[in-house]
C-alpha cells in the first residue's frame, strides 16, 4: 500500500510542477555543484539518469558530459512526460534518449557493466528500500572505469534545514513562500517513507558504503547548508 501511495504522490509532485523546487537559491546551488563535477566522456558513452523526474539534469549532463545516449528512467508516468518534452527542446544535443518506467527501489532491468556512467540526484534518499540497495544496483551496472554522479540528503538535512530557515527566506523569500507546495508534499513522502523505517545517510555512512562498493577517486561537495551533498566516484577497473 505504501508503494502505491508513493507513486501517487510522485505524479502529484510532477503535476504541481518538480521542476520549478530550483526557484530554491540552495537547491539549485546544489544542482550546479553536482553539474560541476561532470567530465565530458567519449564517444558512444552510454549513461543513466537514474529517477530523472522531469528532466532537470538533461541540460547539465548533455552540455558537460556529453553522452551519445541517455536512457532515463524513473517510475512516475506524470515526471516522464514532462522529461520527454524537455528532452524535445534539447534536441539540439547530439544524445539519443530512451524512456523508461521502472520503480527504483526494485532491481534494475539492465545487465551488468551496461553503463559508462550514472546520474542520480536527489533519488535514493526517497526510496522505500533505502539508500543502499539502489547503489549496489548502480554499482552492478556500471562499467569498470564508470562514473558516478550523486547528490542526495544526510542525515543532518532536516536539523540544518531548520536552523536556515530564517536566513533562506530573508534572501529569498518570494521564491520560499512560492516553494512551500512542493515543500508539503515532500512532506507528505517523507511521512510515507517513515512508515518504511528509511532513513537518511551521514556522509561518513555514505563514503564508506560508496568506497566498500568499489568505488574510488571519491570527491564530496556538501549543499544545502550542509544537509546534503554531491559526490563523484569512479567504478575501479
Amino acid at each position: 500500500m505504501t508503494q502505491d501511495i508513493l507513486s501517487a504522490l510522485w505524479n502529484e509532485y510532477a503535476r504541481a510542477g518538480y521542476e520549478n523546487i530550483y526557484v530554491f537559491r540552495v537547491a539549485k546551488e546544489h544542482r550546479d555543484r553536482l553539474a560541476q563535477l561532470f567530465m565530458p566522456t567519449t564517444n558512444g558513452a552510454v549513461y543513466l539518469d537514474h529517477g530523472c523526474g522531469a528532466g532537470t539534469m538533461f541540460e547539465p549532463v548533455l552540455s558537460r558530459i556529453r553522452p551519445s545516449a541517455l536512457y532515463a528512467v524513473d517510475w512516475s508516468t506524470k515526471m516522464l512526460s514532462k522529461a520527454e518534452v524537455e528532452a524535445t527542446r534539447l534536441s539540439i544535443y547530439p544524445t539519443q534518449f530512451r524512456f523508461f518506467i521502472s520503480d527504483l527501489s526494485e532491481p534494475l532491468a539492465w545487465q551488468s557493466h551496461h553503463f559508462d556512467g550514472v546520474v542520480s540526484n536527489l533519488v535514493i534518499c526517497y526510496l522505500s528500500c533505502g539508500w543502499e540497495k539502489p547503489l549496489r544496483e548502480i554499482a552492478r551496472i556500471l562499467k569498470p572505469g564508470g562514473y558516478l554522479y550523486l547528490g542526495l540528503l544526510l542525515s543532518s538535512f532536516m536539523r540544518m534545514t531548520a536552523k536556515q530557515a530564517a536566513v533562506e527566506f530573508f534572501y529569498d523569500c518570494l521564491h520560499v513562500v512560492r516553494g512551500l507546495k512542493y515543500v508539503r508534499i515532500l512532506s507528505r513522502i517523507r511521512t510515507q517513507l517513515r512508515k518504511t523505517e528509511v532513513l537518511f545517510p551521514s556522509r561518513a555512512e555514505l563514503v564508506s558504503v560508496v568506497r566498500a562498493l568499489g568505488f574510488e577517486e571519491i570527491v564530496v561537495i556538501p549543499t544545502l547548508w550542509e544537509g546534503g551533498l554531491v559526490l563523484r566516484a569512479r567504478l575501479a577497473y
